[in-house]
This record gives C-alpha cells, structure tokens and sequence, in this order.
C-alpha cells in the first residue's frame, strides 16, 4: 500500500463510536433516558452516563464544566483510525475542524458541519472494555440505535459535506429530503429536512414493538407523536428534555 493509500485509509470513517447529546442538567437527563425510556447505562460518572445497547452501538450523556461555555447540543463521533489524518484530510477538503486532542480513552478533534452541528472524528486507544446492554429483551426494550444524525435545511449542502468533506458515501437519497449513509461497522448516519424546517440532532432507538413502546411511555407522561407508517418502519417521535429529537423506530417484521 502506498504512503497516500495508506493515510486515506487512517482518515477514512469507519463507523459510529457514539452519539449523544450535551446537556445541562445530567440528572434529569438520566431520569428520562434510565427511568422513563428504560435504558439501562454502562458507565456513570460525575459528568455523564454511556449505554451500551445490545447491537452493539453506545449512546451517551454528557455535562460540561461551567467553565467550558458549551451550549447543550446533539453531536456524532465518527470513528477514524487516526484522528490527526482525519482531521488534516477534513480541512484540505475545505471543512473546518480543531487539531487533535487527547483523552485518557482517545484522540479527538471537533469541528462543524455545513449547517453548524457537531462534527468529532473519534479515535480510540484501546477497544472498549464495556459489554452491550444484557438487558432481557421484551417487545419494548430498547435494542440499539437504527440511525443518529442531523435535521437540516439544506439536504444537499449536507450530503455535500458529508460526502466531499468527510468522505462517506452515500446510500440512499431521497432527492430534496436528504440521505442516509451506511458505515462500515454496521451504524447508519442520516441527514434529513423536515416540513418544519427545524434543526439539530436526532436518534432512532430500535425497538420490537412502536405501538407498546408509545403506550408504555404515555402512560408515564412522555409527549408522543402519533406512530406512523413508512414503506419499511413504525414510528413516534417526542423530545427529550434538551430538545433532541427521539424517534422509536420498528422496522417491518418485528413484532
């Protein structure tokens, strides 16, 4: 392999390491995340609190120190064999992004996308130690995250970015909506607008059943959209406390 071959190879994104959102007030954030949506986290420490899910994705919380400034907000951390490579790769490509910093866990450098969300290229020291979720698996457990990304404004400046920036390649668009990505470690990445215009972050959580899961939530005084129906899924939509978009999602053929 070429030395060129061999740096797109440590810049390239590979998969999905965590997604998450910043919040003010991590107990109450993990009150609706544990208690009301039934998520049972891996990790909790002083600041934040990772979920390990049964497909082997993590979902995260995360309160910054006062000091940092940080507004509360939804982020991805996509994953890179070298998060250095990765970032020099995104700004020749015209995005802007820090340099690299370190973690005791990792090396990360964060950035914006085309329409001002969160961009972290994540690479890891060392393979994660935590197990997934061993959760018993009921029609209303939730499995795993079938896609996490951005509502945006403009879907092919945001497929523009995603692909001639970041360098994912897109498989599936929808021509004025948006598009999704299929990443090599299994997770899906999406950009999409809405009729609404709105923006920020949003996770689909996988579950066996929409219908049981929305009943069981609005029994415990979770605001719901009614459960759609696509082609392919079940849906209900409702927001967290911070005001990300949380999406229970029933793919066709279970439950």
């Amino acid at each position: 392999m070429s030395v060129q071959s061999s740096s797109r190879a440590a810049s390239a994104v590979t998969g999905t390491d965590l997604a998450g959102v910043t919040v003010r007030d991590l107990q109450k954030a993990l009150v609706f995340y544990r208690d009301t949506l039934g998520m049972q986290p891996s990790v909790v420490s002083e600041n934040g609190a990772e979920f390990h899910l049964a497909d082997g994705t993590t979902f995260g919380l995360w309160q910054p120190p006062e000091s940092e400034n940080m507004a509360p907000g939804f982020g991805l951390m996509f994953s890179v064999g070298d998060a250095a490579a990765s970032a020099q790769a995104v700004r020749e490509r015209g995005g802007e992004i820090s340099e690299p910093f370190e973690s005791p866990v990792c090396y990360m450098a964060m950035g914006k996308d085309s329409e001002g969300n969160t961009l972290i290229v994540h690479q890891k020291k060392s393979t994660d130690e935590h197990k997934p979720s061993r959760q018993a698996r009921t029609l209303t457990t939730i499995n795993g995250i079938d896609m996490a990304g951005y509502f945006v404004t403009d879907p092919q400046r945001a497929i523009d970015f995603y692909r001639d920036v970041l360098g994912l390649t897109p498989t599936e668009i929808t021509p004025g909506r948006g598009s999704e990505f299929e990443l090599a470690d299994g997770s899906t990445f999406g950009v999409w607008s809405m009729p609404d215009n709105r923006r920020g972050g949003f996770v689909m959580f996988a579950v066996d059943s929409v219908r049981a899961k929305a009943a069981e939530l609005r029994s415990r005084g979770v605001e719901l959209s009614d459960v759609t129906e696509t082609p392919n899924c079940f849906m209900a939509f409702g927001p967290d406390p911070e005001g990300t978009a949380v999406i229970l999602h029933q793919r066709k053929g279970h439950g």
